[in-house]
């Protein structure tokens, strides 16, 4: 089909709760380049258990043309964003068919269905990649066929023009992975990477810890995605800062929101679908 790399099956999970104002520029960026799109909700919890208040993502979700039956919304009840992400990709595998008698589809059916893809792409709803660089992307991961890539994230401050530049924030974490590799943490594979690249520093050595795991990272001349997190107004910024738990993997050179600086990032200059995407009006000062 149009977009998609027919070398790679490549299917979409994506956490969202609360995402209404990406869920559809997100859902419209995707959707020509994958197989499958797996939306994982908890509608109106948080991973702590407290009770939001739900938007309109469901309906949003729910409501968006889906001609080819590509996108599954899932809600669960689920306290952890590892285990939710685990769950979802485990559920695409021979097992989950095994000793089945079909009442409906045929058996080909079923097993086309659950059959797993070459690679799972994890994304949240708040990470925008341009459209016009995911088929370079795909392409360098077809022909490197890494057990995961990771993508390097530009973080914004307020709106789509200030960017955080990498020196303040360094956003890189995994955006595919091959099916069966599973999550310990949050977006971490596994911890023993990181204690094995504090040993390589120790050592004063190259860091080969990717390497060692079968990780690699995808040049930001290929392609890279833009993280809306921190747009809007201060005490939505603060309150995604505070919960991050990402600072800790990430090495991050700050530990305030009010010390994060950023460089004006003209609008011509943004990915078109961010450009063209329907924001709220105060996600651009340009």
């Amino acid at each position: 089909m149009p977009g998609m790399n027919p070398k790679l099956r490549v299917h979409v999970i994506m956490i969202a709760l609360n995402e209404s104002v990406f869920i559809e520029s997100q859902l419209r960026a995707l959707y020509p380049f994958c197989e499958r799109i797996s939306i994982i909700t908890q509608y109106d919890r948080d991973w702590y258990g407290e009770i939001v208040k739900p938007d309109r993502t469901s309906e949003i979700v729910l409501g968006f043309p889906d001609p080819e039956g590509k996108i599954h919304f899932i809600v669960r009840r689920l306290p952890d964003e590892a285990a939710a992400r685990n769950m979802e990709m485990i559920s695409f595998n021979k097992k989950s068919y095994a000793n089945v008698l079909s009442h409906g589809r045929s058996m080909e059916d079923i097993a086309m269905f659950h059959s797993q893809p070459d690679y799972f792409w994890i994304i949240d709803a708040d990470e925008i990649y341009d459209i016009e660089t995911i088929p370079a992307i795909l392409e360098y991961l077809d022909i490197k066929k890494p057990r995961g890539m990771r993508i390097t994230g530009y973080n914004y401050l307020r709106t789509w023009n200030k960017r955080v530049p990498r020196t303040v924030i360094d956003f890189t974490h995994f955006g595919f992975i091959k099916a069966g590799i599973l999550f310990e943490q949050r977006r971490v594979i596994s911890w023993s990477e990181f204690r094995l690249a504090k040993l390589f520093r120790h050592l004063k050595l190259p860091d080969w810890s990717g390497r060692v795991f079968g990780f690699i990272n995808c040049p930001e001349s290929v392609g890279v995605f833009h993280h809306g997190c921190w747009l809007g107004n201060d005490e939505r910024i603060r309150s995604k800062f505070n919960k991050s738990s990402h600072k800790e993997s990430q090495q991050w050179q700050t530990n305030s929101i009010d010390e994060i600086t950023f460089v004006h990032v003209p609008t011509n200059e943004l990915p078109v679908n961010i450009q063209k995407g329907d924001w709220p009006a105060h996600f651009f000062n340009d």
